[in-house]
């Protein structure tokens, strides 16, 4: 009886090992790299750490070099993590990058200058922004969602890469699509649209002035 009631107590102990987040000190960092299907949420703090779960939270790499953070799987376990949750906790970030379908996210309001966003193969940024500058990319597939306010954003997209702006709210915006992509955006002064070999671009905030440029097909629409 002794003996079961050991072994019992020896697996809930196990268990409850195996279940524990994996937390780690990652040091100062302005620029986030991710990659293989993770999922990345951002939370402002006084100290920056990494808190890993759900499934391969062992497999899972974080890399600071010279102050760029690259969150991946291990070598043996590429393109395995979209069950696996890194909560970030960070200082200031001033560039994003994400790929190969992983997704970041925050419920912060980033308060700052200027924000680089960047969106490939299947990867996704949803941010709230308020800042004076917002530079973005999207490409092969990559999607960025923004909500906030922005003076000026500079917008390129490639290759079927999503810009979901609507409620971003801006004096000017300037988009350059090429090879087809889609882009939704806001501004109350100047858009400035360029679409090379297809692409759509709804304009909302009936801005005073949009310059349009198409050249090889493309759609352009100005929304109520």
């Amino acid at each position: 009886m002794k003996l079961v009631i050991m072994m019992v107590a020896l697996f809930i102990g196990v268990q409850s090992i195996a279940q524990d987040d994996i937390e780690m000190s990652i040091g100062d960092f302005d620029e986030l790299k991710v990659y293989d299907l993770i999922n990345v949420t951002l939370v402002k703090a006084k100290a920056s750490k990494a808190v890993i779960s759900g499934d391969h939270k062992s497999d899972v790499e974080v890399v600071n070099k010279n102050g760029t953070l690259k969150i991946k799987m291990r070598l043996g376990e590429k393109f395995d993590g979209n069950k696996t949750n890194v909560t970030l906790y960070y200082q200031e970030i001033d560039v994003i990058d994400v790929n190969e379908g992983a997704y970041v996210s925050s419920e912060e309001t980033f308060k700052q200058h200027k924000m680089e966003l960047r969106a490939q193969e299947g990867g996704v940024i949803k941010l709230k922004l308020k800042v004076t500058e917002n530079e973005v990319k999207a490409v092969t597939g990559g999607e960025i969602q923004v909500s906030g306010k922005a003076i000026r954003q500079d917008i390129s997209i490639n290759t079927g890469g999503i810009f979901s702006g609507k409620t971003l709210e801006s004096e000017s915006t300037y988009v350059a699509i090429r090879a087809a992509g889609e882009a939704h955006i806001n501004a109350s002064k100047v858009a400035d649209i360029k679409i090379r070999a297809g692409g759509d671009v709804f304009v909302y905030g009936k801005p005073e002035k949009v310059n349009e440029s198409k050249v090889l097909g493309g759609r352009i629409k100005l929304m109520d």
